[in-house]
């Protein structure tokens, strides 16, 4: 004679949602690097600042120029005169400007870089029933 086995089913239903609150902010974070020109650093209609003639706003001398990247912007001042980004050239190794600036004038590169933060709160009120059936 064959077992008897039982035979269950069971189904459930869920309810309910699932919502997610996000909350993004954005802080730009400047940096600023000062240099004077010098006579050598004019060449003809150019003027080409080193990395290592820049200072930051400590006091520091650099040794690269910080790169820019796809969150970062770059603002060139001569004399107080902000620049056209087609006036320069900005690589680590220095600042290039499409003109003969003026030898002890103030050039101010602007570094701003902005970093995202986000925080997302999800929120359930997902209710499961499950039936069991013979």
């Amino acid at each position: 004679m064959p077992i008897i086995k039982p035979v269950f089913t069971a189904t459930s239903t869920i309810t309910g949602d699932v919502t997610v609150a996000t909350a993004t902010s954005i802080a730009p974070t400047p940096a600023r690097f000062t240099a004077i020109v010098t006579a050598p650093m004019v060449v003809g209609l150019t003027t080409t600042i080193p990395a290592g003639s820049f200072i930051d706003e400590n006091g520091t001398a650099l040794t690269v120029l910080p790169t820019l990247t796809s969150n970062s912007y770059a603002t060139v001042y001569v004399n107080g005169v902000v620049q056209p980004t087609s006036a320069y050239i900005l690589s680590p190794t220095d600042l290039a400007l499409d003109d003969d600036v003026t030898v002890g004038a103030p050039v101010t590169l602007e570094i701003v870089t902005h970093t995202a933060t986000s925080t997302s709160t999800p929120t359930s009120t997902l209710a499961v029933t499950t039936v069991i059936s013979t």
